[in-house]
């Protein structure tokens, strides 16, 4: 059976009683276990950002971890990656949008700069750390920048600019915070005329004219084939994986690395072909899974999980993981750019360019918290609602 359903929030109890979730832009098959609902919300981006024509492609999207209201997190930082040169069209940037209300405001960092647009200025990664301090990657221009009181009379400081070498790479095309370091980690792409993959971490008060980082791993793959990562904080690894996820032994891989740089394979168990990864990954703090959506067709994606932190141990360095195929989704337009989870591990957000640029949000099954219980109250049947409720 597949059911049209919203998010319902009555007391923190939801149900669904669909296989399948289906609405104007995409349809959602849940084909894992127990770890996705079945609830599907959508917002807008485009129709609800400013002049509602301001969003051309969404590349990256972060959960504000200091958003928590209620027991929910309901502020989504976003990077819109446009090349348009007038601001009557889609505006490159920072932009923020709230959840319940779904509102959408741009904060700065315009790309839109030059006649004709100068595309290199275009962001690509974001990250957000403990106190509401957003960062964000430009991959092509090599520039990381940091953004001071981002919602009220936000400031802007370069952090790097151009600082990689033939080793080192400049690319930095996914970015996190980690926290028990208090330093961004830059994942640095390879497709260009410099080849090399990176990992880096990078201090909280560089400054692009005194930088501040360290790489802690690189490497220089026989194919020009780059990469996309994120830092867990569930067991203080950097995970990466590669566009084209290589076979070691007839098995996918990907990878994980330590803060003092040593690589770690994930050999995923069941998984006998490449994979084509579709541009992000995305790392459940609630059990440490890795999610990684892969290309099926144009514009049909399969979503799986890995159990990295149950890996069971192959040789030295070397683990298998159990992978199961979560959710399936069709009618993606323009594929999807960005995956993120909130930080209690209870939604995953999904941003697709597609004629909307919508952003999904999935909910888990993570249980609710202790507060939000309503004695009395069993089960809550399928229903159809706007946007979330408290």
């Amino acid at each position: 059976m597949r059911v049209c359903i919203k998010r319902l929030f009555f007391a923190g109890l939801l149900a669904s009683c669909a296989a399948g979730v289906a609405n104007a832009q995409a349809t959602f098959n849940f084909t894992g276990s127990t770890q996705l609902s079945g609830v599907v919300d959508t917002i807008p981006i485009r129709a609800n950002s400013p002049g509602g024509n301001s969003i051309g492609t969404i590349s990256a999207i972060v959960f504000d971890p200091t958003s928590q209201v209620g027991g929910e997190y309901n502020r989504i930082y976003f990077t819109n990656r446009e090349a348009s040169p007038t601001d009557a069209a889609a505006v490159g940037g920072l932009y923020v949008t709230d959840t319940v209300t779904e509102a959408v405001t741009f904060i700065g960092l315009k790309s839109n700069t030059a006649v004709p647009a100068n595309t290199n200025l275009n962001p690509s990664s974001l990250a957000v750390d403990s106190t509401g301090t957003v960062y964000v990657g430009r991959d092509v221009s090599a520039q990381l920048w940091r953004v001071n009181s981002p919602l009220s009379s936000p400031t802007f400081t370069q952090m790097l600019g151009n600082y990689g070498a033939a080793t080192t790479d400049d690319d930095p095309i996914s970015i996190s915070w980690v926290p028990s370091t208090n330093q961004i980690m830059v994942f640095d792409q390879g497709l260009d005329t410099d080849p090399p993959v990176a990992v880096s971490l990078v201090n909280p008060g560089s400054l692009s004219s005194a930088q501040s980082f360290t790489t802690i791993w690189t490497a220089t793959p026989a194919v020009d084939n780059n990469i996309r990562g994120m830092f867990s904080s569930y067991d203080n690894f950097g995970y990466l994986t590669y566009a084209a996820l290589p076979l070691e032994g007839g098995t996918a891989a990907i990878y994980r690395v330590d803060l003092l740089g040593n690589l770690q394979t994930i050999l995923l168990n069941g998984i006998t072909s490449s994979l084509s990864l579709d541009d992000s990954i995305a790392v459940n703090p609630a059990d440490g899974s890795v999610w990684l959506p892969i290309i099926t067709t144009g514009t049909n994606r399969t979503y799986y999980r890995v159990d990295v932190a149950t890996a069971a141990l192959q040789s030295p360095g070397v683990y298998l993981a159990n992978t199961t195929a979560e959710f399936t989704a069709t009618g993606f337009n323009g594929g999807q750019n960005s995956v993120a989870f909130s930080p209690d591990g209870r939604w995953l957000a999904v941003a697709v360019p597609d004629g909307a640029d919508t952003i999904y949000l999935l909910r888990t099954n993570v249980p609710e918290p202790a507060s939000f219980a309503l004695a009395g109250v069993a089960t809550l049947g399928c229903v159809a609602v706007s946007r979330r409720r408290r």
